[in-house]
């Protein structure tokens, strides 16, 4: 997993966030990545269906806005941040007894992917339809003000579902009543395969939210995660103190195919080598841990640790069982009110 050292550039000096937040970011990114590798490798093997959508190279947005949270708020994380779910609690055997097909997963053994929540982390969960988590979230948040709550909703959107109605809808709404949401776009470059720039006239997303919404919507490295926690940190607390909606532009690249099946063949691969080597988020937060003072073999335990909680979750989840056939039909229907 780990990059010539000597390439990588640390993130950015990050003074103001302390020890245990970046200790949290960094098993968050860890954990999303090796996660996903071994993911990966059971697709691959046949033993998980449908298909695998992955975070790769853009792991530091979900986690550090995940740390960025407080313990009430909730959050609708997608496809690619599991590193969120890893940072609002969700353990690494429950993902892999949703992506498993287990009977003690979140959606009992009907969905092998990430289209699950877990409602007492205050995750709420994925559905497919890029942009309809943006009015769901301007609703939460909705419900927040009205009971006088001191809490905020955040989600994510990308690059495609910046095409999309619902999230303009729910951009314009979130501004025209002044709830306390927080939306991070995922610039990543790509919409499946189709490149920001062919999609759309501007495709500098900030300039986009702030000019049509009002929205404050500042850029930042998405590969640093340092950078993204502090940008988030302070756009949720902005949120919360009453200033209404925010949003933060996370710039990234895709570092793997849309899924599974996408061999990503038209990205350039130059570009992909640049983030492969010098700007991987796991090893840029490493680089900078070290950089601080945290010793070469601490940042070794913390990976072996985060290794041997991926071993542990996944035999948990593999010796889960399989749902009953007989069941197949319950929780299809909601049961008619009488």
């Amino acid at each position: 997993m780990a990059t010539d050292a000597s390439a990588v550039i640390p993130c950015e000096e990050a003074p103001a966030v302390d020890d245990d937040v970046r200790r949290r970011i960094f098993r968050c990114v860890l954990l999303h990545r090796l996660m996903e590798e071994r993911i990966m490798l059971l697709y691959k093997q046949g033993r998980i269906p449908g298909s695998v959508y992955t975070g790769r190279g853009q792991e530091a947005v979900g986690a550090a806005a995940g740390v960025a949270l407080s313990a009430d708020d909730v959050v609708a994380p997608l496809n690619r941040e599991m590193g969120c779910h890893i940072a609002r609690g969700v353990t690494v055997a429950h993902i892999f007894r949703n992506y498993l097909g287990r009977a003690t997963g979140p959606t009992g053994g009907r969905d092998g992917n990430m289209h699950f929540g877990v409602p007492e982390q205050g995750v709420f969960p994925l559905v497919s339809m890029l942009g309809d988590l943006v009015p769901v979230m301007v609703g939460a948040a909705l419900a927040f003000k009205r009971r006088g709550e001191p809490r905020v909703a955040l989600t994510f959107f990308g690059d495609g579902a910046f095409n999309c109605g619902d999230t303009h809808e729910g951009l314009n709404l979130a501004g025209a009543l002044n709830v306390p949401a927080v939306f991070i776009a995922q610039s990543n470059r790509v919409a499946y395969s189709t490149f920001t720039e062919r999609s759309m006239r501007n495709p500098v997303l900030a300039q986009r939210i702030e000019g049509g919404y009002s929205i404050p919507c500042p850029r930042v490295d998405g590969t640093d995660a340092l950078a993204v926690y502090s940008t988030v940190r302070e756009a949720v607390e902005r949120a919360r103190s009453g200033d209404g909606p925010q949003a933060v532009e996370a710039l990234t690249v895709r570092m793997d195919g849309h899924a599974a099946h996408d061999d990503a063949r038209y990205m350039d691969r130059e570009l992909l080598h640049e983030y492969a080597t010098r700007r991987d988020p796991v090893e840029r937060l490493a680089a900078r841990l070290i950089a601080d003072g945290m010793s070469a073999d601490e940042v070794a335990s913390l990976r072996d640790a985060a290794a041997a909680e991926v071993a542990a979750g996944l035999a948990e989840a593999e010796a889960a069982p399989a749902p009953d056939p007989a069941t197949l039909e319950q929780g299809v229907y909601a049961s008619p009110v009488r």
